[in-house]
């Protein structure tokens, strides 16, 4: 069954970035001038996914907002002749959303939850949106690269980067059974591991496509810590055989991070068409004073 549909959770409180996020919830966070979400949108729009399921927390209308359509900003722009502001602003209603609330802050396995009337026992990609990837625009981008592998497999797939030293505790980890063409076999998932439990350098990213059925597997978990946790469904499907990972190619932002924040902006104003010249004439400016 081909993977039409996706999830994007985007209900958590954003704590790291206080105070700005008591009003404005992080995915809605800009990168120059567009919100975190709306790249995360761009990208499954270009894999060929129909329908986007976002999960969101009870006061999270902003993020309605931007994907709904604003009838008198457009026509405002039509009339004053500015046509291209008309296309940006279309352009944020032009996916097909869906938003479902999580109610209870229970953890990742939970907003997936949220989204299954939507999902039922289809196949779906899950996209973080505290993490970009850039590519180049004829690239093959992280989850293109995932639906391929599943297409081919059936089998779950995850995005993975090698880390090292203490980065390997920041991130879920895979053992690895054996790599062929670019597809890792998964044998084992462990949470942020101590560099000494650590079953290999490969960590586990923010894009996954699952197979269908993972969220009746998700029902039948005990939680823990008031928590239920994906990575008990992937370590599960793992010592079944039926996990992959594959490496992802281009530049990664984690923009859950401030400074992952800041250098996603800096990076993307120096590609933007209007900006770029001038922003990296500033750059080479400031960069003498420092």
């Amino acid at each position: 069954m081909k993977v039409k549909k996706a999830i994007i959770p985007a209900a958590g409180l954003g704590t790291r970035f206080l105070p700005i996020t008591k009003a404005v919830p992080k995915p809605m966070l800009p990168i120059v001038d567009k919100p975190n979400i709306q790249y995360i949108a761009e990208e499954l729009k270009k894999a060929g996914i129909d329908e986007i399921i976002i999960v969101v927390s009870p006061d999270s209308e902003v993020i309605t907002r931007h994907f709904g359509e604003r009838a008198e900003l457009e026509k405002r722009l039509l009339s004053d002749g500015k046509q291209k502001l008309y296309e940006i602003a279309k352009e944020t209603r032009s996916f097909n959303v869906k938003f479902v609330v999580q109610n209870e802050p229970n953890g990742l396995a939970g907003a997936i939850l949220c989204a299954e009337k939507y999902i039922g026992n289809d196949p779906f990609a899950l996209l973080l949106g505290d993490e970009m990837i850039y590519n180049e625009p004829n690239e093959q981008s992280c989850v293109e690269r995932l639906i391929d592998v599943f297409d081919k497999t059936g089998k779950s797939v995850i995005a993975t980067m090698e880390v090292f030293g203490d980065d390997v505790s920041k991130y879920g980890n895979i053992g690895i059974e054996s790599e062929e063409d670019g597809i890792i076999k998964v044998n084992a998932i462990v949470e942020k591991p101590s560099v000494s439990e650590a079953l290999s350098n490969n960590a586990i990213i923010g894009r996954y496509v699952l197979a269908g059925g993972i969220m009746a597997k998700l029902k039948a978990l005990k939680p823990r810590n008031n928590e239920i946790y994906l990575t008990d469904v992937l370590d599960e499907l793992a010592e079944k055989g039926e996990l992959l990972a594959s490496a992802f190619s281009g530049i990664r932002y984690d923009v859950g991070d401030k400074l992952g924040f800041l250098k996603a902006n800096v990076e993307y104003a120096l590609l933007n068409e209007e900006l770029g010249e001038e922003f990296k004439k500033y750059i080479k400016e400031i960069s003498k004073k420092l």
